[in-house]
């Protein structure tokens, strides 16, 4: 009945487009009244959730852009007509607020449409893609999981198509190992990985991100974690596509990209935080300590990268330092704990039980003893991002803990699905629903690619595990 309802001068009305998506707005603004006698002031608030349009977004106590908050204020002289909006949005839910018309008339809304945008085809995206995994919320899970990373599959893999429309390196990694196992598009990870390539630092390092437009450019961020992945993240493509000759002529710039990783690493064979002031990052977790995390991330971009050398029958040029580092890191095990510690004050961090189990820094049992452990005790340092709980949940299975990877699967991107999430967020935390890495969850992303690796963990990680039980 929308298209017969008439607004005026302070009236509001809140539209729900029924799921998630991204792309254009548009839509008829018809008359009703005698003169229009002046112009239509309208406010349009874009939400990916509910409180995005059920609260006021200003002021927003943030210390990144407030330009990000998804409203525009536009002027419509002449009515009727269509109104066609020039700028691409994330949503599920508009606000429109009529702030002024004239006494002499109101508008109506007809014809209303979205034309969503991205680089896999909505008729092909879930129908193709399914799993038979008769338990239904491991199936929703899944299903949020592709509608994340589809609506973030754009000309590159986005981080957010609300926030942040830029190419992360670490966060690609994560998309593309889970569209190896729903979208299978190949070309545009190529794409991603060539334009990281296009782009070194003076010291052959990688931004962390690079901007594609008005033209193609590297940030200024630099992660010392997400340079490290680059390796990795070819070897991932490399297996999966089955494309010898990208990762034969991106080698020069895959060693290159752990220069930096390794320069930290010391005499004694131990990752130091410390060496740089470089950013570490592995979660946005308040008060992390990244030593042992990092040291197990580096030996895993290591041993990842001596892989990818014999497929194009490189010498694994990583042999010596995985060996050093693999018995560094038995100094980061405290056997009193049965975990991981990191740091000077020892701390004990899901993440850093995570990476080095990744590494497979001591005998997977010990490393699910270290996670199982670690995740038991209060004291320790929770993830707040998908990225970190992925990594858990990855570690877990890839050390014989199937069950407790599912139990985790539920807990945590079940809790956003609980939650009411059409796609998964940038952050959850369950104890506070508005927990921000940036101020003010107004600010958050809810549609975010490191969000989406369930349906990885399920298709892949967990594919056997499912299958018995």
């Amino acid at each position: 009945e929308l298209q017969d309802l008439s607004y005026g001068k302070g009236d509001q009305i809140i539209l729900d487009f029924g799921s998630h998506r991204v792309g254009y707005l548009s839509f008829h603004l018809a008359v009703d009244g005698v003169n229009v006698d002046a112009p239509t002031r309208l406010r349009l608030t874009f939400g990916e959730i509910p409180y995005d349009v059920t609260e006021v977004l200003h002021p927003c106590n943030t210390w990144i852009s407030t330009s990000w908050l998804p409203d525009e204020i536009i002027n419509v002289d002449w009515l009727p007509t269509d109104v066609d909006m020039p700028r691409r949005y994330s949503f599920r839910y508009l606000k429109i607020d009529i702030i002024d018309t004239s006494p002499k008339y109101k508008v109506k809304f007809q014809d209303i449409k979205v034309r969503a945008v991205s680089a896999i085809s909505p008729e092909v995206a879930l129908a193709s893609q399914k799993i038979s995994i008769a338990d239904k919320e491991l199936a929703l899970i899944d299903h949020i999981s592709q509608v994340t990373l589809r609506n973030c599959m754009q000309t590159v893999f986005e981080d957010g198509p609300r926030r942040d429309r830029r190419l992360w390196l670490g966060d690609l990694r994560l998309q593309a190992l889970t569209n190896y196992c729903t979208f299978k598009d190949y070309s545009l990870v190529k794409r991603c990985l060539y334009m990281f390539a296009t782009l070194p630092r003076e010291d052959g390092s990688l931004p962390a991100c690079l901007f594609e437009k008005p033209k193609l450019a590297p940030a200024s961020d630099y992660i010392v974690d997400y340079d490290a992945l680059f390796g990795p993240t070819v070897y991932d493509y490399t297996v999966a596509s089955g494309d010898l000759q990208t990762a034969i002529e991106l080698w020069p710039t895959i060693l290159s990209s752990l220069k930096i990783p390794l320069s930290h690493v010391g005499k004694d064979g131990k990752f130091d935080s410390s060496a740089s002031e470089a950013w570490k990052f592995l979660d946005w977790s308040d008060g992390l300590d990244t030593n042992a995390g990092m040291h197990g991330l580096v030996i895993f971009a290591c041993k990842e990268v001596n892989k990818l050398a014999l497929l194009i029958s490189k010498p694994q040029p990583f042999l010596d330092i995985v060996e050093k580092m693999a018995v560094a890191a038995k100094s980061f095990y405290d056997e009193s704990q049965g975990v991981f510690v990191s740091g000077p004050d020892n701390q004990i961090s899901w993440t850093s039980q995570a990476w080095l189990s990744l590494a497979q820094a001591v005998d997977p049992q010990t490393c699910l003893r270290a996670l199982k452990t670690a995740m038991s005790l209060p004291k320790a340092v929770k993830p707040l991002t998908p990225y970190a709980y992925h990594h858990v949940a990855e570690a877990l299975a890839r050390s014989g803990g199937e069950k407790e990877c599912v139990k985790l699967i539920r807990e945590y991107w079940g809790g956003m699905a609980k939650a009411g999430a059409d796609t998964f967020w940038e952050c959850f935390d369950e104890k506070d629903s508005r927990r921000s890495p940036y101020g003010d969850c107004h600010n958050n992303s809810y549609c975010h690619a490191w969000s989406c690796t369930p349906s990885y963990l399920l298709r892949v990680v967990l594919k056997d595990y499912l299958e018995k039980s």
